[in-house]
Order: C-alpha cells, then structure tokens, then sequence
C-alpha cells in the first residue's frame, strides 16, 4: 500500500489541496494531510470536505481519522524544533 503526505500551510489553496488528495485517494494511496496551526488546520478541514464530498458522490467508501503527531520544524538556518501538527489520515474504498 502506498502511501503519500500532504502538507498543508494557511496559505494553501484549498483546490489544489483536495484535488491532491481526490487523486491519491483514488490511486488507492492511503494519504495523511498534515498541518500546524489553527489556519492551516481550517484550511485542511475545507479541503477535506471537498475531496469527500466528491469521493461520496462518486460510490466511494472512505475512513478519515484525525490524531497528532510530532514533526521537526526548520527554524533558522539549521535549528529544528519539534512541534504538534495534526494529521488527518484516509484511506478510500472503491465502488
């Protein structure tokens, strides 16, 4: 199973977003749609309703589940700092 990671910032187009995930979903990809902060996370939420409402329309089953992760942070030049994003995970079942 292959699998794919979005990255989602405040400043996504909301569109792109969820036609990258309508594709990979539809490739059979299981995708997770990582974002920090609370724009970026509004902005995911807005993408994740178009892509389902698409893949409902078109006879697709899916799970989506929301939880946290831990990502590294580029700071400044080479200074990483550990922050808590949220990462939304689906997987979509054919017709």
């Amino acid at each position: 199973m292959n699998i794919q990671v979005l990255r989602v910032s405040g400043a996504s187009n909301i569109y792109s977003v969820s036609e990258a995930i309508i594709e990979y979903a539809l490739k059979g990809y299981i995708v997770h749609i990582d974002c920090i902060g609370i724009k970026a996370s509004y902005m995911t939420v807005k993408a994740l309703i178009k892509a389902t409402e698409f893949l409902v329309s078109e006879g697709y089953r899916f799970n989506l589940r929301p939880y946290y992760i831990k990502v590294d942070v580029s700071t400044c030049e080479h200074d990483t700092t550990a922050k808590t994003a949220i990462r939304w995970t689906l997987f979509a079942k054919g017709k």
